[in-house]
């Protein structure tokens, strides 16, 4: 049996679905400026995107974790950032897209760990917020992989 044939494709598909459900909830929060994860009044829908942000990155190095270990992509396992990185030096992911998104696992440590609100933490959640379709650039390119392994 190849390594390839190892990779867990249900739990994979399992969590690109938890992905896509964290996005809608995002996506349901009318977030009209920077300024909303300042705003006090706000903490609970502030913990709501912050939570599920926090639950698509963490699914993300998952699915990163378990396909550079399955296929041996490491000799040691090394960090999350690590192993998208490895994703993206063997192809299963843009190597550019890579690079773009390997500070999402350190992002979310800070997301957990609760730092906000402040104005450059703010500034991070908006943005992250505008760019949530690099989730379903992630999606893709590991369904792409998996469609042709």
């Amino acid at each position: 049996m190849e390594r390839k044939d190892l990779v867990r494709k249900e739990r994979i598909k399992e969590y690109l679905d938890n992905i896509e459900k964290q996005m809608d909830d995002i996506r349901s929060i009318e977030i009209p400026s920077r300024d909303f994860f300042l705003d006090l009044r706000n903490t609970i829908y502030i913990k709501a995107v912050k939570y599920s942000l926090a639950c698509a990155i963490q699914d993300v190095t998952r699915i990163c974790l378990h396909i550079a270990s399955t296929l041996g992509l490491w000799k040691v396992r090394e960090s999350n950032t690590e192993a998208i990185l490895a994703l993206g030096e063997t192809g299963i992911i843009p190597k550019e897209f890579a690079e773009r998104i390997k500070m999402w696992p350190g992002f979310r440590n800070r997301i957990i760990h609760d730092y906000l609100p402040n104005e450059f933490d703010a500034e991070r959640l908006f943005d992250s917020i505008q760019n949530l379709d690099d989730f379903k650039r992630f999606s893709r390119f590991i369904q792409e992989w998996m469609l042709n392994e």
